[in-house]
């Protein structure tokens, strides 16, 4: 999807709208093609997005805890899913003090191991912003480097860093252009909401008007 959008001309206090389309939408592409389905890679997805965040010279962290987002599932009734309890998920902290999260708007890809019969249809947008809805919680506990044991997985990991080097940066920014985004709901700075060309974030926001938010598993 694309928004007209103009490169940043003053110091952000946020990151550039122009660098998170660049952003998201080279990271979860290639680390999508590269692995087969990023949902199962949340700390090679955050470590990536650090990576890509380096060529514009942002800085930027992958914490690991426990973190819970609200799914709709076929029959519109909503849950909480996550990782919790002895599971750890991983995000990205920026400088500007923003959550990004390149997995959330896929999570409903996989199946909760205590609970496989259950199937989700919608989960929240992507997330790059330093508010965050009550729909998402996140609850750091450290710092996280990455460390593959599986030499495939290295192998894999060398070409995802390879391609983003090449393709993220500010060179690849075009002043005057439409931005294009990955195709996917993305929550922005400032609450911007930028909806997939399927209106997931619409129906998911429809089911959460009607069901309402249950007490988070995180406190």
């Amino acid at each position: 999807m694309s928004a007209p959008e103009t490169p940043s001309q003053s110091a952000p206090s946020d990151t550039p709208i122009e660098v998170i389309a660049n952003v998201t939408r080279v990271v979860t592409r290639v680390v999508d093609r590269i692995m087969g389905d990023r949902s199962d890679y949340p700390l090679m997805v955050a470590a990536a997005c650090v990576e890509a965040l380096k060529t514009f010279d942002i800085a930027g962290r992958v914490f690991y805890g426990q973190a819970a987002w609200i799914e709709v599932l076929e029959d519109h009734t909503v849950l909480w899913a996550g990782c919790w309890g002895k599971s750890l998920h991983f995000w990205v902290g920026t400088a500007y003090g923003e959550v990004v999260d390149l997995n959330t708007s896929v999570a409903h890809r996989k199946r909760a191991h205590d609970n496989p019969g259950v199937k989700s249809i919608y989960s929240p947008p992507l997330l790059w912003s330093r508010e965050v809805p009550r729909f998402y919680r996140y609850v750091p506990e450290g710092v996280a480097e990455i460390e593959l044991l599986d030499p495939e997985d290295q192998r894999k990991y060398d070409r995802v860093v390879a391609e983003i080097l090449e393709k993220c940066g500010p060179k690849h920014l075009m002043a005057g252009t439409d931005l294009d985004f990955p195709n996917e709901a993305l929550l922005c700075p400032g609450r911007k909401l930028l909806d997939d060309s399927k209106d997931s974030f619409k129906h998911f926001d429809r089911a959460l008007a009607v069901q309402g938010i249950p007490p988070s598993p995180l406190t």
